[in-house]
């Protein structure tokens, strides 16, 4: 039989090592909780840290692109007096060597008033990989007789140079069919320019009717008198 006195030193020993064990337990987890600690604390800072040397940066190349830009406007507005007085004078050159040029504008109505010749309308038509130019040609018979109009549809750039054109009741094999016209009567003509190159940009147009003497446009004839 076991004696309760002798027993009593045994259970306070083991008690004893078991608080021991919990004890050293414990400072273990406290040591690994504090090296994870210590590690997500060195990450948030470094990752601030990186953070705010990339805000740093973009903020200084956002002032560097807003100085370049301001720079920018400001040359811009400098020499835009320049370029507009560079334009027309340009504009009065080529039109001094082609005085019947007009200026070419896209989606407006441009009166021509140039004896059956009444209006003109230029687009322009973007496609994904190419473009093109298109016009209508409004003419009305203001004469006592049926005539048949033949008009040569002229296209140059900002040089002068002429870089594309058209035809409507002329015998060229291009040229836009057209048949008389009887006394007041109106009709319009629509069709695609044909451009020398298919780069080029329109910035001049000249209308012209074959049938011309001495340099001055006299009416067609009549069917009769052809």
């Amino acid at each position: 039989m076991t004696d309760p006195v002798s027993s009593r030193p045994l259970s306070r020993e083991r008690s004893q090592r078991i608080g021991d064990y919990r004890s050293h337990s414990w400072s273990r987890r406290s040591k690994w909780l504090f090296l994870v600690v210590l590690v997500l604390v060195l990450i948030d800072f470094f990752t601030a840290l990186l953070l705010g040397t990339q805000v740093y940066t973009l903020n200084r190349q956002n002032q560097t692109l807003r100085s370049s830009l301001a720079q920018a406007e400001e040359e811009l507005h400098r020499v835009t007096p320049e370029l507009q007085k560079l334009r027309g004078d340009l504009d009065e050159l080529v039109r001094g060597k082609l005085p019947r040029l007009r200026k070419l504008e896209y989606d407006r109505v441009l009166p021509l008033d140039d004896q059956y010749l009444k209006n003109i309308i230029f687009t322009e038509i973007m496609n994904r990989d190419s473009r093109g130019h298109e016009y209508k040609l409004v003419v009305q018979n203001n004469t006592g007789a049926p005539l048949w109009p033949e008009v040569q549809l002229l296209l140059f750039n900002e040089q002068g140079i002429q870089v594309g054109s058209a035809e409507i009741g002329t015998g060229q094999p291009n040229a836009l069919k057209a048949g008389s016209l009887g006394v007041g009567e109106v009709r319009s003509y629509t069709a695609s320019v044909n451009l020398m190159d298919r780069s080029a940009t329109p910035a001049y147009f000249m209308i012209r009717l074959p049938e011309s003497s001495g340099g001055k446009t006299v009416l067609l004839e009549t069917k009769e008198g052809r």
